[in-house]
């Protein structure tokens, strides 16, 4: 009598499992530390607005102004969604991508903070 193997289509080993994992857990460690500096220039952005808008501003500055202090929390919501669609997939090419995307997002408001002339080494007090 001979014994068959059944083998499980979407069935991996759990050293396989983390390797394919490995672009995504990458992606959320570097993300955390680039997320924190993004919430801590949106509250930064939200201490001036109040001045700004006991001054009086015009609509596009508010609505501006508005715009960036909820823009981190902006880019935690996408670096979470795009983490999360990247567990979904299946391919490395994807996997990749969204991984890549959930950096770029959680970067880009600390890189735009910096190429813009924000950090001017003295930020305002919390």
């Amino acid at each position: 009598m001979t014994e068959e193997y059944v083998d499980y289509a979407g069935r991996s080993e759990p050293k396989e499992r983390w390797l394919r994992a490995s672009p995504l857990i990458i992606a959320g460690v570097l993300g955390v530390p680039l997320l924190a500096l993004a919430v801590i220039f949106s509250l930064w952005i939200a201490q001036i607005a109040k001045y700004m808008f006991d001054l009086g501003t015009t609509g596009w500055n508010t609505i501006g102004i508005v715009f960036l202090s909820l823009s981190g929390a902006l880019c935690v919501l996408l670096w979470i969604a795009f983490l999360f669609i990247g567990s979904r997939r299946r391919t490395w090419r994807w996997r990749i991508s969204w991984a890549a995307a959930a950096l770029l997002v959680a970067a880009a408001l600390p890189l735009w903070w910096l190429f813009a002339g924000f950090f001017s080494g003295n930020p305002a007090p919390m």
